[in-house]
């Protein structure tokens, strides 16, 4: 045995925890701080569980110490999972069916070494050598699979962290690059443990590997703020527009702009800093400008340099929580308006001109993004989010609340025989009859293909099943014009439609949006099988 391996397991189970309570008081900021957490102090446990094998104990004690040890290796790889999948989509959140799965793989992994000594599938024999009795181990054909299994995880990590440090940009390729780093560590150690054993038991340094993560994560958090950049994701119109756009996150630190902005500022930033991605807001933007961060202004006048003027505006920036997640400032150069002082007021009815078109850009932009381009139906986006607006609603007033799936019949067959434009026009069709067919407050939106859904506030199943139906009895009665010529004298110019609808209600069938949903899509299909052209509600 020997304690000087001791000392430095039980160091290494010391760095991993205080890197996880680090990044455990991070965790309001970003879902990915818990995940590095959970992983951390799965590291812990496993550097912690090393610590017996390295010391004068009796065998048993050994033995349990690394039953532990494999417990606290499954908890840090699916933690590191987790990290992988938060850090490159923040909205990202554990369901529970994937959880349940990778729990179940983890706990039969973990059971098949408690129970080795009933099948020695684990390790093929388990000894003492030695005088001092150190625990000697040959491994067998399920310490492989646990190891696939566990490379399988990280590897699936690597590879999303990797891809999203490719598209990343400035200070986000920054912190994915501490990420990589200190996932590469461990990985790299391991896979050297596990080369030189050769089928052997040998020191396990790896926990001492995962240390070093611990150190870089430490540094990343403290030093680089690792977890409180947001990266805000932006589309590509932005790097082609003339104004000047600059993300602020909620710690007032530039961390994103884009050319026009990096030209603009560039004449207000200090001497030596031509990055000013990651830089404190009030180095970068003029002081006038603070108050659009504290929230007290909206639009401000600004001066960057002699005879430059900007125009800003600020927009706040919330996570789906309500959450702050920064501003983002537009800046136009008004210089040469400030300077025709004499034609003041031609100036300022363009200016005024200006905002109006960007105004009603944005406008149109952010209505477009929750729309359907072919029906101008809301799309499965805005659904989600009303349907789950809608079911809180329900739950605080008490208030039954229905969901429709409709379906459009042999839609399929409508695209096979006459093409994709007579497609078009009878989901667009459709989509109008559904529209029409709603009253204030119902949301109808295009769920995906020829299926539609309706969200019916204060709607029992009853009055839910009456309304589809009628909607079902008026598309069936409605014909479609084909599009275009006629393609023979005899054929018909006009095609009928039908729909088939599953019905479900809160609380009957479901208190959340995906339990609703899959309860009318189990009725709906009972429509189809029925014979469609049907309403069913769930039972």
């Amino acid at each position: 045995m020997t304690p000087v391996l001791a000392l430095a397991f039980a160091c290494s189970a010391l760095v991993c925890v205080l890197t996880a309570a680090l990044a455990w008081r991070r965790r309001a900021n970003t879902p990915a701080a818990g995940s590095l957490a959970a992983a951390m102090a799965g590291f812990a446990v496993w550097s912690a569980a090393d610590v017996p094998l390295h010391l004068p104990v009796g065998l048993l004690v050994q033995r349990v110490g690394g039953m532990v040890g494999f417990a606290g290796i499954h908890l840090a790889v699916l933690g590191l999972w987790c990290l992988s999948r938060a850090v490159v989509d923040r909205h990202w959140r554990l369901r529970r069916g994937v959880a349940l799965r990778l729990a179940t793989a983890s706990t039969l992994l973990v059971a098949a070494v408690v129970t080795n000594p009933w099948h020695h599938l684990v390790f093929a024999s388990v000894g003492a050598t030695g005088p001092d009795q150190r625990l000697d181990v040959s491994l067998g054909p399920l310490f492989w699979v646990h190891t696939g299994y566990c490379y399988l995880l990280l590897g699936w990590g690597v590879l999303r962290l990797t891809t999203a440090w490719w598209r990343a940009r400035s200070v986000f390729r920054r912190q994915l690059s501490h990420l990589l780093a200190a996932a590469c560590v461990p990985l790299i150690g391991n896979a050297a443990v596990l080369v030189a054993a050769r089928g052997e038991h040998p020191v396990d340094y790896t926990p001492l590997f995962f240390a070093v993560t611990g150190l870089i994560d430490a540094r990343a958090i403290l030093r680089h703020d690792l977890l409180h950049l947001v990266p805000v994701a932006r589309a590509r119109v932005v790097d082609s527009i003339d104004d000047a756009v600059v993300v602020v996150d909620h710690r007032a630190r530039v961390i994103d702009l884009n050319p026009a902005a990096s030209v603009l500022l560039a004449r207000n930033a200090p001497a030596g800093h031509s990055d000013l991605v990651g830089r404190p807001a009030a180095q970068v933007l003029p002081p006038q400008l603070g108050d659009l961060l504290r929230g007290t202004a909206v639009r401000e006048h600004a001066e960057l340099a002699a005879g430059v003027h900007v125009d800003a505006r600020a927009s706040v920036l919330t996570d789906p929580r309500g959450h702050l997640l920064g501003w983002v400032v537009v800046l136009r150069d008004v210089s040469e308006l400030v300077e025709q002082r004499e034609l003041a007021q031609r100036a300022s009815a363009r200016l005024r001109e200006q905002l109006a078109v960007t105004r009603a850009l944005q406008e149109r932009l952010a209505e477009e993004a929750v729309r359907d381009s072919l029906t101008g139906l809301h799309n499965r986006r805005h659904l989600v989010q009303v349907l789950e607006r809608a079911l809180a609603g329900a739950r605080e007033s008490g208030e039954p609340l229905s969901v429709v799936l409709v379906d459009i019949d042999r839609f399929k067959a409508v695209n096979d025989t006459h093409g994709h434009r007579t497609g078009d026009a009878v989901l667009r069709a459709v989509a109008e009859g559904l529209r029409a067919g709603c009253r204030a407050g119902d949301t109808v939106a295009r769920y995906g293909g020829e299926e539609f859904v309706l969200v019916l506030p204060s709607t029992s199943r009853e009055e839910a099943f009456q309304r589809t139906e009628e909607l079902r009895r008026r598309c069936a009665a409605a014909t479609v014009r084909l599009p275009g010529p006629v393609p023979h004298p005899r054929e018909a110019a006009w095609i009928a439609v039908t729909f088939s609808a599953g019905i479900a209600t809160c609380a009957e069938h479901g208190t959340d949006a995906d339990g609703l949903l899959a309860a009318a899509d189990r009725a709906l299909y009972a429509a189809k099988a029925a014979g469609r052209d049907r309403v069913v509600a769930a039972p």
